[in-house]
């Protein structure tokens, strides 16, 4: 398994799948912009993507939690 393929694992074993069009998925908009970078600063384009991964994911966990309170409540 090369390093990709050991990438992919990881994330699919995550279970993480967001539906089509939530605001926790990047947009075209976003991709574009990181390839922009990445002609520039390809490592930094590589580390913006990862923290705005994990700020994605924080605010989609956030809305979990938001949600399973209200419908406890």
């Amino acid at each position: 398994m090369d390093t990709i393929e050991k990438i992919q694992w990881y994330i699919n074993r995550t279970g993480v799948k967001y539906k089509i069009a939530t605001p926790y998925q990047m947009n075209l908009g976003e991709m574009f912009a990181l390839a922009h970078l990445a002609g520039e600063d390809v490592t930094g384009a590589i580390c913006l993507a990862f923290d705005y991964g994990r700020a994605k994911g924080e605010r989609s966990a956030r809305a979990a939690a938001k949600a399973e309170r209200r419908a406890r409540a």
